[in-house]
């Protein structure tokens, strides 16, 4: 009887990589043409791959730590200001009291909590 091979342990084959979606959503996000919400409403779309760019709607903002207001970034994600609130919106968020100068907002990707400013969120809710 011949001599029995060695059997080689099975592994998981290496990722693919990213799709081709999330390729040209990355480039797009380059370009400043999407944010990070995913389900932007102004970036291009498959109804609309070719949007109407005006200035003000292209505008990203992040989002800032709540022990410091205004300032710095609390995460890499980058938001329009109507996606942020429409996000907001849906999570049940809402910015009511407008005597405050912040209004508190989840990032609606990796749920840190933070503020942007109420102009920020104002800009946001016209631009609905």
């Amino acid at each position: 009887m011949p001599p029995r091979r060695e059997r080689k342990t099975w592994t998981l084959p290496a990722a693919p990589g990213p799709s081709l979606r999330q390729r040209v959503e990355q480039k797009e996000r380059e370009a400043g043409l999407r944010c990070y919400d995913p389900s932007c409403g102004i970036g291009p779309s498959d109804e609309e791959p070719i949007p109407e760019i005006l200035g003000q709607s292209m505008k990203q903002l992040s989002i800032h730590p709540l022990s410091h207001p205004g300032e710095g970034s609390l995460c890499a994600h980058t938001f329009h200001p109507a996606c942020l609130v429409s996000a907001e919106r849906v999570a049940g968020w809402g910015g009511e009291d407008n005597a405050k100068p912040h209004v508190e907002v989840s990032c609606p990707v990796c749920r840190d909590l933070g503020s942007v400013t109420r102009k920020e969120w104002d800009e946001g809710v016209l631009a609905l």
